[in-house]
């Protein structure tokens, strides 16, 4: 069975708490470079450690863990940058990343390591930190491969902070940061535009990992958004479905509390029509009274004979799970179905996995795990030793751009840039990145606006588990 696994994984028994929390504790303010361990700080005396508190576990090293105040007013203004990178032409983005022979990269996450008292316990049920501790053990093997393949490079790792506060004091104010041209993360909105904004000034390249939201910066060729958009993820059903439905078999329904995504999927299905004035899919806003759809839903469902649904809702698992029945008893023994959804069912922890079988269920996501592979496996086995859980999606994705960053720089160097778009990676455990130059055009003149990651997979549920389609 090929399957991706939920990123909720159990966070029960005392082992596996004691490991989490001391993963909260290993990756803070750690340098690290191929000449050494990649996640290794020199040794502190214990009589140095004043205000600091430190784990050691088996393979895994000491670290200091830096207890910070998070007092401090907003607005933050950097005065660190020295010189502008314009970007009103596509040829100028080099910035600062060299064919030098080491290189360096960084790593600002949201380990949120406030949370660890002077008492030593730390919030391991935060989701945040969690994901923080995921992504960069994922990153960390990757280092650990290129180390061992004789590549030479320096890593630092900082925690972020949950504001642009933490974050220039954590951060910006450490003097290394300055020297670093090739950053991955940070986690939060406000951060990534903070930094996003230092990155366009600077020319240092920015890989944002997590957040998919438009509009983080602009006139910004130094900036990578990895997580692909919903638009993105929107565009990838539309173009599934268009393959082999016609318009009046399709049907769009959504709750009634919200029209957002509704609108999104007919904005897609309009750019992507293939005459001019085809009709638009059939769209339904449900209410969470199911009494109601009697009269809205079951007329639909019946007259057509070929169903291809799109639930353009992910939210309210009670809501999706009535609607999915409903789909089942009309279908049952009566017509060919297809239901499609986003990649948040992913995470759904209520639904019936039955009827995602029955129902032909379809996803777009930008990641696919296959824990058949061996490759997987070993990762599983590696990333469980480091930190005695099993890893989340996450930390598969970190794994696969440090390997795709590394491959391109050893290719292509100063001109890692201009080439990112072209270049794919020939190995990745879960996510095939391939990042596209996002650009604007205003009176002959282009605009290179940023860099997003466009690459996104449709998966079916099959047998009991996800596999591509």
């Amino acid at each position: 069975m090929i399957s991706v696994p939920n990123p909720r994984l159990p966070l029960s028994g005392n082992n596996i708490s004691l490991h989490l929390f001391i993963g909260s504790f290993l990756l803070l303010s750690a340098a690290c470079s191929s000449s050494r361990s990649v996640a290794s700080v020199p040794s502190i005396s214990p009589a140095d450690f004043t205000n600091q508190s430190r784990v050691l576990i088996g393979k895994l090293d000491t670290f200091p863990v830096l207890l910070y105040s998070s007092d401090g007013l907003l607005p933050i203004k950097s005065d660190k940058v020295a010189k502008e990178f314009p970007s009103d032409q596509i040829h100028i983005a080099k910035g600062k990343l060299t064919k030098d022979a080491t290189l360096k990269i960084g790593f600002v996450l949201p380990f949120l390591n406030d949370n660890i008292s002077l008492s030593g316990r730390g919030d391991i049920n935060n989701s945040v930190s969690r994901w923080a501790i995921h992504y960069y053990i994922g990153a960390k093997l990757a280092l650990e491969n290129w180390k061992n393949k004789g590549v030479s490079f320096e890593s630092v790792v900082w925690d972020s902070g949950p504001d642009t506060v933490s974050l220039q004091k954590r951060v910006l104010d450490d003097n290394r940061f300055l020297d670093i041209p090739l950053i991955i993360g940070p986690y939060h909105r406000d951060n990534i535009k903070y930094l996003a904004n230092y990155a366009k000034k600077s020319g240092v390249l920015l890989f944002s990992p997590f957040s998919a939201a438009q509009n983080l910066t602009e006139d910004n060729p130094f900036f990578y958004q990895v997580n692909p958009t919903i638009e993105t993820q929107i565009s990838s059903i539309v173009d599934h479905v268009n393959q082999y439905a016609r318009t009046e078999d399709i049907l769009i329904l959504q709750k009634d509390s919200d029209a957002k995504l509704n609108e999104l999927f007919l904005s897609s299905f309009l750019s992507k029509g293939k005459e001019e004035g085809e009709a638009l899919p059939k769209t339904l806003l449900l209410s969470t009274n199911i009494n109601s759809w009697v009269n809205t839903l079951v007329p639909e469902l019946q007259k057509r004979e070929k169903l291809v649904v799109i639930l353009a809702s992910h939210s309210d698992e009670v809501f999706l799970n009535n609607l999915m029945q409903e789909l089942n008893r009309e279908s049952f023994d009566k017509k060919e179905i297809i239901v499609y959804g986003l990649s948040p069912w992913l995470n759904l922890e209520k639904v019936d996995f039955q009827l995602l079988d029955l129902l032909n269920f379809h996803v777009s996501s930008p990641y696919y795990i296959n824990t058949e592979n061996s490759e997987v496996r070993e990762f599983q086995q590696s990333f469980y030793q480091e930190l005695g859980v099993f890893p989340q999606p996450e930390a598969f994705q970190a794994f696969d751009l440090v390997n795709l960053l590394f491959e391109n720089w050893i290719k292509k160097g100063n001109v890692f840039q201009e080439d990112l778009d072209s270049f794919e990676s020939t190995h990745f455990l879960s996510a095939p990145y391939q990042f596209k130059k996002v650009k604007t055009s205003f009176n002959n003149n282009e605009k290179w606006q940023l860099n997003r990651n466009q690459n996104v997979m449709i998966l079916k549920f099959s047998g009991f588990g996800w596999q591509k389609d």
